[in-house]
């Protein structure tokens, strides 16, 4: 009572509280040594001008167990400036400011130049050797090269090629880590993805990041392998490229494994194949969003698309999971296993790779419109380009929803790519072909764009599909199950599929209208079942006559009369 009866009162006990509150003053922390996870040292850290600083004495150079990151107890505590300098990634990553001087130390007589005037990516020390220790580093120097639009080192890229690289990537580096480095080559700011997966397939290390089944300790489906043993893995099945492929790695003989693995290497030239393609398809599609009187809420992910259209070679392949009941795409396994990314980029890109062959197939029939209107005479009538059916488009974008744009885009170069594809024999070929940015269209008088900006556009304003997923039913489950009289279970599902269709096909038409025409289709089902069950008899009195078995002669008769009578019925139907 007293309180409410003087207000400035509690106002100013209030400000008085406040007063007494002392602002914080930054602390320093302790992250201690923690050797099981690679570290030795302990590092202070705190915050100024909300900057997180760490402060950490000079290391010497860290000692590794072989199929390891983890330094050894062997590593010293502490090293000399050029030591520490040795064991950093790279050259620009090993200057030091001398806060006392107000200068820069350039240890190992390289990070100015390699930073300022050379412009490129350079190991301090053999990089085979710090690769080896640490093979996370081959990575990070494409990130450093493609952010920083810098070169990298002709003794980089040689290193990065070698074998010993590629195993030490695969058994020493966790997947999140390499998920983590990929992310950064991706997204962010100076991001160039086509720059990053093509420097990736050139230095041959796809397969050592996105890696097939069976491949990395851990994996789903790998075996543990005994002393002198390869790694097994899960059988793979199904084709790239068109030709046939069966094999698990570590499994199948040396010519099989030496077979397959000639395919993934033909799989990864032709994503570089395929990456060469985007840029030309991705500006078509701008200009095509530019002509559009109103900007289309449904837009490309650049992220998603490069990532797609770099595994699309090996979107046919499949293995078994480890109970044999059920099929696990390669791709998948790729994003989710190998890359540990998002639950949400796999089933995006899984979505995406599922309809790619469909919506390619679209594209197909428009290119063939486009041949035929270019094959025309002079004079004649130019041939209209006729749009896809709209149930078949709509139920496609239904399925893609938010990533129809991204699955078009992938499928127009999947589609340009198609029929330009070579035989095995001829690789020395299919090398030369993929370096080229316009090879797919270079036998067509045919843009690489174009089949997929007429497709964009009658998706967008001739059919009028875009965020056709977002429209909702005229009769929910419940409602259907009322106005048609059905039990509960799946076949109220496959009444709503007919309703999904029929609206697609007749978007003006009403509630009403699409109610009778639903009452029709239940009409239509039950004569199909009516006509099954009599079928059925009809087979069951045959398969009596035919047997005769067990039966006396009066019922042999009366079946072969019935199986008459039957057969008149038919032709009567008939």
């Amino acid at each position: 009572k007293d309180d409410a009866s003087h207000p400035k009162k509690c106002k100013n006990s209030k400000q008085s509280k406040n007063q007494k509150k002392k602002p914080k003053q930054p602390k320093i922390g302790v992250i201690g040594a923690n050797p099981s996870q690679s570290k030795h040292l302990e590092t202070a850290t705190m915050n100024i001008h909300a900057i997180d600083i760490d402060f950490v004495n000079l290391r010497a150079e860290e000692v590794y167990l072989p199929g390891s990151r983890i330094p050894t107890s062997d590593t010293r505590m502490f090293g000399t400036p050029l030591e520490d300098a040795l064991r950093r990634d790279f050259t620009i990553n090993s200057l030091f400011y001398n806060v006392r001087s107000g200068r820069i130390e350039d240890w190992t007589g390289k990070g100015l130049g390699d930073l300022s005037v050379h412009r490129r990516i350079v190991t301090p020390v053999d990089p085979h050797v710090t690769f080896h220790d640490d093979p996370l580093r081959v990575l990070r120097a494409i990130r450093f090269a493609v952010r920083l639009d810098f070169e990298l080192d002709e003794t980089i890229m040689e290193a990065a090629r070698s074998n010993r690289v590629h195993h030490s990537l695969h058994v020493k580096v966790s997947r999140e880590r390499v998920g983590k480095e990929l992310e950064g080559m991706l997204s962010g700011k100076h991001a160039r993805p086509a720059v990053a997966l093509n420097m990736i397939a050139d230095l041959h290390l796809a397969g050592s990041v996105f890696c097939f089944p069976g491949s990395f300790p851990g994996d789903v489906g790998a075996d543990k392998p005994g002393e002198g043993e390869e790694e097994g893995g899960p059988v793979v099945s199904g084709n790239i490229l068109g030709v046939e492929y069966n094999c698990g790695l570590g499994s199948g003989g040396a010519d099989a494994e030496k077979l397959a693995s000639r395919q993934r290497a033909r799989g990864w030239e032709e994503s570089s194949a395929l990456l060469s393609l985007l840029p030309e398809l991705m500006e078509g599609h701008a200009g095509e969003r530019v002509l559009l009187q109103s900007l289309p809420p449904t837009v490309n992910n650049t992220r998603l698309l490069h990532l797609c259209v770099f595994i699309l070679p090996f979107h046919n392949l499949s293995f078994p999971d480890k109970k044999g009941t059920r099929t696990i795409s390669v791709t998948a396994h790729m994003m989710k296993e190998a890359l540990k990314f998002p639950q949400r980029d796999v089933q995006a890109v899984s979505k995406i790779l599922s309809n790619v062959d469909e919506m390619a197939a679209i594209l197909s029939e428009i290119r063939s419109q486009l041949l035929q209107r270019e094959a025309q005479e002079e004079g004649e009538a130019p041939i209209e380009i006729t749009p896809p059916c709209r149930m078949r488009t709509g139920l496609l974008l239904r399925s893609l929803k938010e990533h129809w744009v991204t699955c078009l885009l992938t499928a127009a170069a999947w589609e340009n790519r198609s029929h330009k594809r070579l035989d095995d024999g001829d690789l020395d070929s299919f090398r030369a072909m993929a370096a080229s940015a316009t090879s797919a269209a270079s036998a067509s008088r045919v843009s690489v764009e174009q089949p997929s900006r007429e497709l964009y556009r009658a998706i967008v304003s001739d059919l009028d599909l875009d965020e056709c997923w977002r429209v909702p039913p005229h009769l929910d489950g419940k409602k259907m199950i009322k106005e048609l009289s059905l039990p509960k279970g799946p076949i109220v599902g496959e009444y709503l599929a007919d309703q999904t269709q029929w609206m697609l096909l007749h978007p003006e038409r009403t509630k009403e209208e699409c109610t009778e025409y639903l009452r029709a289709r239940k009409r239509e089902r039950e004569e199909e079942e009516r006509l099954a069950a009599e079928k059925k008899e009809r087979d069951e009195a045959n398969l009596v006559v035919a047997n005769g078995e067990g039966c006396s002669a009066q019922q042999i008769a009366e079946g072969v009369n019935g199986a008459e009578q039957l057969s008149k019925e038919t032709r009567v139907e008939k």
